[in-house]
């Protein structure tokens, strides 16, 4: 159930420091973090829309004792304009009244309204991050406006080491960021693929999936290089082992007709299963009974599949683009790094897995191993220690380029700001 504004206020009305989690749309990986957030201390949790078109996770109801407020309940913030979303932020900002604001990014609409509040209320805003500086390539013109807004903010919860590094260079002093963004419930999926293997052959028939498979979980968009998979996974086909795995990829978007295409010219329609998008209580399932993951991205912030997949006790090749690799994968250990626009690179990946299939259960405990300290504790713990450092220092305050800026940038239409 949903607290009112009202009563969101009321709860901790009687507590020094009150700290405000504000994302796009709560999906189950921000309602974990805002859980173990809020069983730590008063913290309330914001949402900017009730609706959205990327990720069709089903609506997360919190429990009532913690406080989550939408601010448009039936739509996507970013199709208002920008009078509107500010003029909504500061009711229920000031209603609130949080002694420090986590903000997700600085390309979202409604993130810069509400970092424009705070800037405005002298209250201390921390930017949450998952932003390498190897997602795309950059303008300098763009960075530099870019970092006019970063380095006003009073402190930086990165996603990991590259993240971390990025905010550096963004502007805000490496001893006001902290890692530990990027997590997800790993109990959720260790307790859920420990039930599937317990019930495999059942499970199997049921889910219709194969008994060896790769497992891939992506939108099909073009970044998640899902072409170059089912290349790369052709020539392992082809490669001559004696034991040849199938492939299941799940989820869906735009290309999927396009990756049915290519399926049926590389005569794999037997081997590579797409049993599209799965709600975040089937997931277990299907990484449970899977020997590896496989995350093939030309550009990924961090890649939380890769978080799951681990805390399922699973081995993982990932492409060296992805954001997470310098935090959770360790060549040779708990996985493979490959390079995502060579084909043969994802292919010989492939074939290591498959022959080293008795050691897969040793690896796959090193990733559940690895992945414990990113967890929603991490995250909370995090949070807090941010919390206490900044809450005690002035604000940056912004001149009046940065706000011509600030102001000039709010009114654009900018892209979604997306941390998965």
């Amino acid at each position: 159930m949903e607290l009112t504004e009202k009563h969101a206020a009321s709860d901790n009305k009687n507590n020094s420091t009150k700290i405000m989690l504000l994302w796009h749309r709560f999906g189950p990986y921000h309602h974990a973090r805002f859980q173990a957030a809020a069983s730590t201390g008063p913290t309330v949790g914001v949402e900017f829309s009730g609706e959205d078109q990327t990720y069709a996770w089903k609506k997360i109801r919190p429990n009532i004792r913690e406080a989550v407020i939408t601010l448009f309940p039936d739509r996507d913030s970013q199709t208002c304009p920008s009078n509107v979303i500010f003029q909504r932020v500061s009711e229920v900002f000031s209603s609130q009244k949080p002694s420090i604001v986590f903000i997700p990014g600085w390309a979202d609409k409604t993130a810069l309204a509400a970092f424009k509040w705070c800037l405005k209320n002298s209250v201390p805003a921390v930017v949450m991050s998952p932003s390498q500086a190897l997602d795309a390539p950059r303008s300098w013109y763009k960075e530099w406006v870019k970092s006019r807004i970063v380095r006003l903010y009073s402190g930086g919860l990165a996603g990991g080491t590259p993240q971390k590094r990025y905010l550096e260079s963004l502007g805000i002093p490496m001893n006001r960021i902290l890692t530990g963004y990027n997590v997800v419930d790993n109990g959720h999926f260790e307790n859920g693929a420990r039930q599937a293997r317990k019930i495999k052959v059942q499970l199997r028939k049921q889910l219709k999936i194969p008994e060896n498979y790769f497992i891939c979980s992506a939108r099909f968009v073009p970044k998640k290089n899902l072409e170059i998979l089912l290349e790369a996974y052709a020539s392992y086909a082809q490669s001559g082992l004696r034991e040849v795995w199938d492939l299941v990829v799940l989820g869906d978007g735009p290309l999927r007709k396009r990756l049915e295409n290519i399926i049926k010219k590389f005569g794999l329609a037997k081997k590579v299963y797409i049993p599209g998008f799965k709600q975040y209580e089937e997931l277990p399932y299907y990484y449970g009974l899977s020997k590896a993951l496989v995350l093939p991205s030309i550009s990924e912030q961090w890649g939380l599949v890769v978080n799951e997949a681990m805390a399922c006790g699973l081995p993982v090749i990932v492409s060296n683009r992805c954001g997470c690799v310098e935090d959770l994968v360790r060549e040779g250990e708990n996985g493979f790094i490959i390079d995502p626009v060579k084909s043969e690179s994802l292919t010989q990946a492939l074939i290591k897995i498959t022959r080293l299939k008795g050691q897969l259960p040793r690896m796959g405990k090193r990733s559940q191993q690895i992945v414990k300290n990113w967890s929603p504790k991490t995250f909370a713990k995090q949070v807090w220690k941010l919390a206490e450092m900044i809450t005690a220092a002035q604000p940056p305050k912004p001149n009046i380029l940065d706000r011509f800026i600030l102001d000039y940038v709010s009114r654009k239409t900018m892209i979604g700001y997306q941390d998965r």
